[in-house]
């Protein structure tokens, strides 16, 4: 029975702690995290704040080794980021127990991370290595599923699926549209260009994985 957590955690202990504490105007969304072996690579969204100064403080983050600008937008943009070498983290306490992260956000000083753990046991060894790593997080809320494969189903993320949610109970598809995009944006939290990726991605990967068959 897979099991869905949110959890609230220092930046020091997972991602950006440095940057994130010199630059607590900017909100980060992680848009994913490849791990392997012992190397990370976050891919996130930076809005709400100063560019330079956030990019001035990724270059002296002593947990980053490279930086590259993927998507430059007018208030946000995608970055790539190479990390330097720490098994320490809470990144790493969630690959050892298999786990995915389903979203992340960084504001202030703290993440906001939802992770989805293959069953009650890898809840248990992500618990331990945090223990054996003095790291520290606070769990908000935890949920049991019967269903895992519901999770994912159709390849749309948690935000996503939140995007496309709100947007049809607040009356943006109807004819005419009952909220604009950037009524829908201030609803979820974010910026226009960012309810707009999420709802385009969100209707590609439904599109692609209920319309589109392979002949």
């Amino acid at each position: 029975m897979s099991v869905l957590t949110g959890f609230t955690v220092p930046g020091e202990d997972f991602l950006l702690g440095w940057t994130l504490e010199s630059t607590p105007e900017m909100r980060i969304e992680i848009e994913r995290v490849a791990v392997e072996d012992e190397n990370v690579t976050p891919y996130f969204w930076a809005a709400g704040g100063d560019f330079e100064r956030f990019e001035n403080a990724l270059s002296d983050d002593p947990t980053v080794e490279e930086t590259v600008t993927i998507e430059d937008h007018d208030d946000q943009r995608l970055y790539q980021v190479a990390w330097k070498r720490n098994t320490e983290g809470i990144v790493y306490a969630v690959s050892e127990a298999d786990a995915t992260i389903l979203q992340a956000t960084g504001e202030g000083t703290d993440w906001s991370v939802e992770l989805l753990f293959p069953d009650d046991e890898t809840v248990s060894e992500f618990q331990d290595y945090a223990a054996a790593h003095d790291l520290s997080f606070d769990l908000r809320w935890f949920h049991q599923s019967a269903h895992p494969e519901a999770f994912g189903k159709f390849e749309v993320t948690d935000e996503q699926r939140e995007a496309l949610v709100t947007a049809y109970r607040e009356g943006y598809f109807e004819v005419p549209g009952e909220v604009s995009l950037g009524e829908l944006a201030d609803e979820l939290g974010i910026s226009k260009n960012a309810a707009s990726a999420r709802l385009h991605r969100g209707y590609a990967n439904l599109v692609e994985n209920t319309l589109i068959h392979d002949e």
